[in-house]
């Protein structure tokens, strides 16, 4: 019996729909979800999300934000969210290659913040690249 899958970013709707299961990357690692399971609510870090559906399955780059689980539904609430088929490699390449640069310019002690936010672009970019790659499958 499906649930309902929602992921929602600042920009709207990212994905709304029946699901058999889905696997998020939590902050203390992977977890999967499938029907009636334990209410819980849970921090996300960047990664990829497995979405299975109909039978097929569909990948998603997530950034970092939450997700909250109730048995009936799974809300996802990121800071972004690209299906595989969405992404644009070469422009994912071009983030991580800005952030490696912007990287290697900052002093990490004296910058914390900034080089948290360069790494986190980096992770992404990594992410939203692996992730394309399983668009066909």
């Amino acid at each position: 019996m499906p649930f309902d899958l929602t992921i929602v970013t600042p920009q709207g709707s990212a994905y709304q729909g029946p699901v058999d299961s889905v696997v998020l990357p939590g902050s203390e690692g992977d977890f999967g979800v499938l029907p009636a399971h334990e209410r819980f609510l849970t921090p996300l870090r960047i990664g990829a999300v497995e979405i299975r559906a109909d039978g097929g399955t569909l990948w998603a780059a997530i950034a970092d934000g939450f997700a909250e689980v109730n048995g009936e539904a799974v809300t996802v609430l990121v800071e972004s969210c690209e299906l595989a088929h969405e992404i644009d490699v070469a422009q994912a390449q071009h983030s991580r290659e800005r952030a490696e640069q912007g990287l290697a310019a900052l002093n990490r002690d004296e910058d914390s913040e900034r080089y948290a936010q360069y790494e986190a672009a980096i992770e992404l970019a990594r992410v939203r690249v692996e992730v394309s790659g399983k668009a066909s499958r």
